[in-house]
């Protein structure tokens, strides 16, 4: 049920047919519902974009509110959607089942805040130490108090560590604590910068990987199932059809039990379905 709250010419909020409207941001929403079809392989591919992208942005919600603050001020998107948006388009790589991050093109925050010049990494006893050339005076608004925002994402585990305001521009150091066994794992290190009165904000600068990039084990998996499951296929299809073929060469009534004619045959056609179901897959696939 749909509520008019401006009376009969107003606009309405709840479900009214297929049809659901909702108030966001100040803004009147309207959406379209219904029972999907079976997706299809464009569908398909956007549902795992859409999964390892939010996968990736999982617990990292306070660092997307300062980085994308002042881009959602006044639209209807709020900092999740941007990070979101950007991602699908500019930091995916393979085709599907196989779309993982491209880590180097992930962007946590975009802004014209100068970025500091001669960015290190470094990974030392007790944790990581990050530095870079404090000085101020080469433009893009930059200020000794601008706060540095940093990020840890641990693949492997979805864990990250977020830092908020964690050093200022002027310091030109900071160092962040981490136990033995985090410093062995595979990590992806962000960082930008935000001005002290929240007015601007630095593009993401990506400071690298340590100890090696993380593969998805269970996409590996996969393929290694769907390959050794495609060539079994592959297999039976082939002695499918050897025999019915063979059968099909003979007189009718030379051939084996009608019952048995009648399985062979089925089993046939199944093959030939999915064989043909799977060439059509690897073409849809093919890049370019």
């Amino acid at each position: 049920m749909a509520i008019s709250k401006k009376g009969l010419h107003g606009w309405s909020t709840g479900k009214l047919g297929n049809i659901v409207s909702y108030m966001l941001r100040g803004q009147l929403v309207q959406r379209t519902i219904g029972k999907p079809g079976k997706p299809s392989l464009k569908q398909k591919a956007n549902h795992q974009a859409m999964a390892v992208t939010t996968r990736f942005l999982n617990n990292l919600q306070d660092y997307l509110n300062n980085g994308f603050d002042l881009e959602a001020r006044g639209t209807i998107r709020n900092q999740h959607n941007l990070a979101v948006s950007y991602i699908k388009k500019n930091a995916l790589r393979g085709e599907y089942p196989n779309i993982s991050i491209d880590y180097s093109k992930v962007q946590l925050s975009t802004g014209s805040l100068a970025i500091p010049k001669d960015l290190r990494m470094e990974k030392v006893a007790g944790g990581l130490q990050i530095s870079w050339d404090p000085q101020r005076f080469y433009g893009g608004g930059a200020q000794y108090d601008d706060c540095l925002q940093l990020a840890v994402c641990f693949q492997e585990k979805g864990k990250k560590k977020v830092e908020l305001n964690f050093s200022k521009r002027e310091l030109g150091t900071a160092f962040l604590p981490l136990e033995p066994e985090e410093l062995e794992r595979s990590m992806e290190v962000y960082l930008f910068l935000r001005a002290a009165n929240h007015d601007s904000v630095s593009d993401t600068v990506y400071l690298g990987n340590l100890n090696g990039s993380y593969e998805n084990l269970k996409i590996t998996e996969r393929n290694e199932k769907e390959e050794t499951e495609e060539l079994k296929l592959k297999i039976r299809f082939k002695q499918i059809s050897e025999q019915y073929k063979a059968q099909m060469k003979r007189k009718p009534e030379e051939r084996c039990s009608a019952k048995a004619f009648r399985n062979l045959e089925k089993e046939y056609l199944v093959l030939v379905d999915k064989i043909r179901s799977i060439n059509n897959r690897s073409r849809q696939t093919k890049p370019g």
